[in-house]
């Protein structure tokens, strides 16, 4: 028997509307979502790995997640559908950070006592989509892969400082200065529009990207000093805890701006196609994401940065604490924060198996730009680097108003695999299997950015409650960051080339300069690093039966 399809006579259709109070409703829970929670910890933003839950998601995956994998596949799901899922994580984190020469701050061969940190988050999706034929339309909030991190220890202080107080996660600027611990927050706002041409579909979908950023790092002021009036007396010594100015940003794409921030709104693209075969047994799939489009690929974050020095007492006169205050009293100046975010592509498949079709298996291979300019990250020009300007800061401090915060970015590779199982008529078995490339060149791992190779594995059931045409998919996901080493001689952070650069009076000519001005001119990253992150995720889906099925 030929399978039904929407629209024929053998399947009429029918659209389900839901009362305009409760759409209201869902929608304000969903905006607030998308501030309140700050995300799961995850890969790397953007990327979107069990963006619905543990469901099969990819380019060519029947399922509401198509507003985001490939909009082209909303048209292939009949009448009415809503799919919203939860995610709570716990990302596991032990780092071995080489052992420094005082007199230089060198990394040595010998590594210190290891670190091991524990960071918890949330994530969610929130979508529907309804279909009018041969038009379907679709509208979805979601987290897409944010990484929250207010735990950090002394050893890792230069690149990711402890937050004096972790419960502290607010985003507004008039509490919760960012003076400690790290959030990459990536969220959409989507809607999208899909054509249904028999075995054709097309599709398209705009994106309203919200990004929020907090993170906090110490510069070592015996090696970035330049200016005559910020004193380094008593700082002989490399990361001497008194010799410290603490650095952070809070901010975010503010689409209305406050207090002089400058516009973040911002939009990109995503248009996707696919094909069925072989009676809809075989279906094939690709999209294509574009950069933002207003800025040329960057986005715009207006906030509060601050500049302060993270001991408690203030010191005698003549040292640090005469010009460059402690955290607790610091007051935060306006900043701003450009950073590019990628460009994306994706190819997949969705086959269905078995004589009676019980097996389902889909798979996603997709590409990040995250570092344009080309595919190699040793010819990217920028390494993902952010601009984070400060206003109005006060000059006797060794930070500059303006610098670049390198973050050594690779693109990234990776691959999914879905199976789905039909045991019963109400239940199925899901399993996954995950592989992704770092997203970080292996010399510039820190504690804030310790990308690995990944591999990962999602088990879970699916089943469907009788009547009331609705689909409870709880889950659980594993991945595991594999140990990831960086040698003395292969860290990008560099204090030898601060080192040099101050020697030669800040000539860009000197050696060294380019690395400081890439804001590579840092205490070393050199260590060893390590991962693994788990995940609970429950989805509640409901729409007509065959949506469900």
């Amino acid at each position: 028997m030929p399978p039904l399809r929407p629209g024929s006579r053998r399947f009429p259709l029918r659209v389900v509307r839901l009362a305009p109070r409760s759409l209201a409703l869902g929608w304000a829970l969903g905006g607030a979502l998308a501030w309140a929670i700050p995300g799961s910890a995850s890969a790397a933003p953007g990327q979107g790995l069990r963006l619905g839950g543990i469901e099969p998601q990819g380019p060519a995956s029947r399922a509401v997640t198509a507003i985001h994998h490939n909009p082209a596949m909303l048209a292939a799901i009949p009448g009415t559908a809503v799919h919203a899922s939860f995610s709570t994580g716990i990302e596991q984190q032990r780092i071995r950070r080489s052992a420094i020469d005082p007199a230089t701050g060198e990394p040595l061969s010998e590594l210190r006592t290891p670190t091991s940190l524990a960071h918890l988050g949330l994530g969610y999706f929130v979508g529907a989509s309804l279909y009018f034929e041969p038009i379907a339309v679709g509208v979805g909030v979601y987290d897409l892969g944010s990484r929250y991190r207010l735990t950090s220890a002394e050893p890792l202080r230069y690149h990711l400082a402890p937050d004096p107080d972790p419960g502290c996660v607010g985003p507004g600027l008039s509490r919760c200065p960012p003076n400690g611990g790290s959030v990459e927050s990536r969220h959409d706002i989507t809607t999208a529009l899909a054509w249904n041409g028999g075995r054709v579909k097309l599709g398209a979908a705009l994106h309203l990207p919200l990004v929020r950023e907090r993170f906090a790092f110490d510069d070592d002021t015996a090696l970035a000093s330049l200016d005559p009036d910020a004193s380094t007396a008593g700082c002989t010594d490399k990361e001497d805890p008194a010799c410290t100015e603490r650095v952070g940003f809070k901010g975010w794409t503010q689409w209305i701006p406050r207090d002089g921030a400058p516009s973040g709104f911002d939009f990109a693209l995503t248009v996707g196609a696919a094909i069925g075969l072989n009676n809809d047994t075989i279906t094939l799939g690709a999209r294509y994401r574009s950069p933002p489009l207003r800025r040329g690929g960057e986005v715009l974050l207006g906030g509060v940065g601050v500049v302060c020095r993270p001991e408690a007492e203030v010191g005698p006169e003549g040292d640090l604490g005469d010009q460059v205050p402690p955290c607790e009293v610091a007051d935060p100046v306006g900043a701003t924060l450009r950073q590019r975010l990628p460009q994306q592509v994706a190819l997949g498949g969705s086959f269905l198996l078995g004589r009676s079709r019980t097996w389902r298996l889909d798979l996603d291979l997709y590409w990040m730009d995250l570092c344009p300019g080309g595919l190699r990250a040793t010819r990217c020009p920028t390494g993902g680097s952010q601009t984070l300007r400060l206003i109005g800061l006060d000059r006797g401090s060794a930070t500059l108003p303006e610098l670049s915060r390198f973050r050594g970015k690779a693109d990234l590779y990776g691959f999914d695999a879905f199976a789905r199982y039909r045991v019963q008529t109400n239940l199925f078995v899901l399993a996954a299997a995950h592989l992704a490339s770092p997203a970080v060149r292996r010399g510039a791992t820190t504690a804030a950015d310790d990308e690995g190779w990944r591999i990962g594995t999602s088990l879970g059931a699916r089943v469907r409650i009788p009547k009331v045409d609705l689909v409870l998919v709880p889950g659980y996901g594993f991945d595991m960051l594999l140990p990831r080493t960086v040698g003395p001689d292969d860290a990008l952070f560099s204090p030898a080339d601060a080192t040099a650069f101050v020697n030669g009076s800040g000539d860009i000519n000197a050696p060294g300069a380019a690395g400081v001005l890439d804001g590579r001119g840092r205490p070393s990253n050199a260590g060893r690093y390590f991962g693994m992150l788990h995940t609970v995720s429950l989805a509640v889906m409901w729409g007509e039966r065959e949506v469900l099925d």
